[in-house]
């Protein structure tokens, strides 16, 4: 995915008031079922994997941390659920910044919070509610 298209999906959810930094790395699915493995202690393949910092870098520039994303698994998910590839792309972006925001699905009442942001910002950006496939 572009850059342009990656920042023009997470401003929305982004407080416009400090710079906000966040690394992307694309990894094959072996690596992205080690990390899980490794530092989720979850042995199974994944889409995204988000590694929050939340650290000001300056007054104001704030790190967010690390999104790993699987580009193998997001196509066949994709595919597998009838989805247009950059949709599901925007919707696991904007999941795994979420997370680097502290938001977590954890619990029936998180779990409706982030995917009504979700909802509402893939809606503000012209793409369908992922929830419905």
């Amino acid at each position: 995915m572009k850059n342009k298209n990656i920042i023009k999906w997470i401003k929305p959810i982004l407080n416009p008031k400090i710079i906000n930094k966040l690394t992307i790395k694309t990894v094959n699915k072996k690596e992205i079922y080690n990390l899980n493995l490794i530092y989720k202690k979850k042995p199974c393949y994944t889409n995204i994997l988000s590694f929050p910092c939340n650290s000001f870098i300056n007054n104001n520039i704030l790190l967010l941390g690390d999104l790993i994303i699987c580009n193998e698994i997001i196509k066949k998910e994709a595919i597998k659920q009838k989805k247009k590839i950059k949709a599901h792309y925007a919707h696991i972006i904007i999941h795994g910044t979420l997370h680097l925001l502290g938001y977590k699905h954890n619990n029936i009442k998180n779990k409706k919070i982030m995917e009504s942001i979700e909802i509402k910002t893939l809606n503000f950006l012209n793409f369908p509610n992922p929830y419905l496939f």
